[in-house]
């Protein structure tokens, strides 16, 4: 496996010989403290028929708030490079900010606004998909990947980058992959690792109140509010606090006003704090 941290044109090298090659590129981008959930995701890009797999380890200082955890944030690049090179990646590329943002006055670069990157996760995060979205833009532009994976979890981002591929022209496969969930449920996170005994030990309450959501809704589809209402107070009870537990309509997230459940067009959505860690997950209907 080669890994790059400081050279673009090392990069350029690597790309276009594998495109005179007309190799199919595999591309999965990540912030690094690699774990069963983003493996997962290069085992399923695997069999998506490409030549050369791409892995990028950026801790993005624009998606995080300035009362976020950016500074904090795990950093374990030894540890993943020894992962990623077992399972046979081409390439790691882990840039430093310097190198992803050399000029420093780049507030204003953004991309525009839409009504996918204002709600839900974006009403308490303010800029944080315009941050993703820029970066992952650089990233695009400079490994050309012809497929691109992305985890379920994160769903709100996996459709906002998919409206920018489209919205862009730009000539990426992008692949959903399914959530990985610890033996008790919690959907695995770079984050889990904040929680403390005790917290841990709630969170897997998360999932269960989703799954309980699903299978009320299913045999009362005209009480969604009630439903909602009674889940949010067992959460709260637990020692959450709640941002949103809400249902969309899985293709754009607009607000579902009425469920039809042969549709198979819904997704509940939730974020919720314990302690100082913030956690969000997610069930398809």
């Amino acid at each position: 496996m080669q890994l790059i941290s400081d050279n673009f044109n090392e990069v350029h090298e690597f790309i276009s010989a594998w495109k005179r090659n007309e190799y199919k590129i595999g591309f999965v981008p990540t912030m690094g403290n690699l774990h069963q959930g983003h493996l997962s995701l290069i085992e399923q890009i695997k069999k998506s028929n490409v030549d050369k797999i791409i892995v990028s380890i950026f801790v993005n200082p624009r998606q995080f708030g300035p009362s976020e955890d950016y500074n904090n944030y795990p950093r374990t690049l030894i540890a993943d490079s020894k992962k990623l090179a077992d399972l046979d990646v081409d390439l790691l590329f882990c840039p430093n900010e310097q190198l992803m943002y050399p000029i420093q006055n780049l507030g204003e670069l953004k991309i525009d606004n839409n009504t996918l990157m204002a709600d839900l996760c974006g009403i308490n995060r303010v800029g944080h998909f315009n941050g993703v979205l820029i970066v992952v833009n650089k990233l695009f532009n400079l490994l050309q990947p012809d497929i691109v994976i992305f985890g379920q979890k994160d769903y709100q981002q996996y459709l906002i980058i998919k409206s920018m591929i489209e919205n862009l022209f730009m000539p990426i496969e992008l692949i959903l992959s399914p959530i990985v969930r610890e033996s008790d449920g919690l959907a695995m996170s770079s984050r889990n690792q904040y929680l403390n005994k005790n917290e841990r030990e709630k969170a897997p309450l998360l999932y269960e109140c989703l799954v309980n959501i699903s299978d009320a809704i299913l045999k009362n589809p005209n009480k969604i509010q009630s439903i909602l209402k009674k889940e949010v107070s067992i959460i709260e009870k637990s020692g959450f606090n709640i941002e949103y537990l809400e249902i969309r309509h899985s293709d754009d997230l607009t607000p579902v006003e009425n469920f039809h459940y042969s549709e198979k067009k819904y997704i509940l959505l939730l974020a919720a704090k314990i302690g100082a860690t913030r956690l969000i997950d997610n069930l398809i209907l």
